[in-house]
């Protein structure tokens, strides 16, 4: 398994994604549903979705009471409700991220549980607080995971070596990641390595922003080049900001950086 082959990511991810058709109408290029933050954590989930914002046509937002009259007032583009409307939307959602800034109680527990249950035809993105909230058998082939080494430990219970993502990918038929100098991801068939990013990603926000690129992608995409697409995108603004700036950026910084990166690959 040492040797185990490993496929570059490249732009060249970004020739497979579909291109919206000049006669395509208002909210015909996918919709997200974002269910993450609290009153604590409401960054996690404004960079998560300005983020899909930024990609899909419509991004639905599901967050804690505390959190909404803010989250409404920081970014009017986004359609806020209560947790309690999760199903709702996610009925209508092409793509569904769960997770950043969530709470960890025993309520979001059970919505996050149902909601992978009740919608596993739904291509679904586990990151953060989510990923502490599952079994890994919960899991399915729609589902996509983006741990960091202590998320992958608390999920699998193993170190999150490229050969321990590629077995739990194929284990569990779904599509695993980890991020680190080197990302790898794998939907248990190939392992792919991504080598875009550098050292100061690892500020605060930055795994939101890949979070909600991912889901962004995915509402219009299938779920491993969204996924594959996303990883690379968030390095590729990460190193063109470091060029500027060094490590003298954060995740706004890079967030905004997103538009310029993806036209130069597109």
């Amino acid at each position: 398994m040492g040797s185990m082959k490993c496929v570059k990511v490249s732009g060249n991810v970004f020739k497979k994604l579909k291109k919206p058709k000049p006669e395509s109408h208002k909210y015909q290029n996918g919709k997200v549903l974002i269910i993450a933050g609290s009153k604590e954590y409401h960054g996690s989930l404004w960079f998560s979705a300005v983020c899909a914002s930024r990609l899909a046509d419509l991004v639905f937002v599901c967050t804690s009471k505390n959190n909404i009259a803010l989250m409404k007032k920081i970014s009017p583009s986004l359609i806020v409700n209560p947790l309690g409307r999760a199903y709702e939307f996610a009925e209508k959602a092409d793509s569904i991220l769960m997770g950043p800034g969530l709470e960890n109680n025993a309520q979001n527990k059970r919505l996050v549980k149902k909601i992978l249950h009740k919608f596993s035809d739904k291509k679904t993105v586990l990151d953060a607080t989510a990923l502490r909230m599952i079994s890994a058998k919960n899991l399915h082939k729609n589902c996509a995971v983006t741990p960091h080494s202590k998320e992958f430990k608390a999920l699998f219970g193993l170190g999150d070596s490229k050969e321990n993502v590629f077995a739990m990918a194929k284990k569990f038929h779904c599509i695993v990641s980890s991020k680190g100098k080197t990302d790898y991801i794998s939907n248990g068939k190939k392992l792919f390595c991504n080598f875009t990013g550098n050292s100061a990603m690892t500020k605060g926000g930055t795994g939101d922003t890949l979070a909600g690129l991912i889901a962004g992608f995915a509402s219009a995409n299938p779920l491993l080049e969204s996924v594959l697409a996303a990883f690379f995108l968030n390095g590729f603004a990460g190193n063109l900001l470091f060029k500027k700036k060094g490590r003298m950026f954060n995740a706004e910084d890079l967030m905004d950086a997103f538009p310029a990166a993806l036209k130069m690959l597109s």
